[in-house]
């Protein structure tokens, strides 16, 4: 059996076979491909494989330093799996001032996890948002993509123990994005 490392290998050298920039899609050839099949990558696996972006280089013959860089550049880009849940905190100024620090706060605590990491059971990903654009609903977060507004600390720690139980499928779901505000950095 393989180990997951060498899943994974084998996952990417799939898909980089069968991806777009293979099939002759309009993704280019040089360093303005490298963004699109970054996020077909992403799009794919829920993250940005160390591999995928190796791939990425040799397929378009670039040096891995520069999809690297690029890829880094980006807060778009994950590098690691994302948990099977996706918990996102508004940090926007309303939800801010309604007391998204302090959920933010405890659902640190609940999940053991800083943002931007995902639990050591991997069940869940925590990450924040600059503004989800639902303002009149602050404080508010998402759970895979599901938003939801006017929270307290407990409802907060009862959608996350509803979430537990449903289980789910990593990968069945987007991450939030929230409005336009959400696409700067984090």
């Amino acid at each position: 059996m393989p180990t997951s490392r060498e899943a994974t290998v084998e996952r990417v050298r799939a898909w980089l076979d069968t991806s777009v920039f293979r099939s002759g899609g309009g993704a280019g050839r040089g360093r303005e491909a490298v963004i699109p099949l970054l996020q077909a990558a992403q799009e794919e696996f829920g993250y940005v494989p160390r591999e995928a972006m190796d791939g990425i280089a040799r397929a378009l013959r670039l040096p891995s330093a520069i999809v690297q860089g690029i890829a880094t550049f980006y807060a778009q880009f994950r590098f690691k799996a994302p948990g099977r849940h996706n918990v996102t905190v508004c940090r926007g100024t309303a939800c801010h001032v309604r007391g998204s620090g302090k959920l933010l706060d405890d659902l640190q605590g609940t999940l053991r996890v800083r943002p931007q990491e995902t639990s050591a059971d991997g069940m869940f990903t925590l990450e924040t948002v600059a503004c989800f654009g639902s303002c009149a609903l602050a404080p508010v977060i998402s759970i895979d993509g599901r938003v939801h507004g006017q929270l307290s600390a407990q409802k907060a720690k009862s959608l996350i123990a509803s979430a537990s139980r449903e289980g789910g499928a990593r990968g069945a779901r987007k991450p939030a994005r929230g409005g336009a505000a959400a696409r700067g950095r984090k």
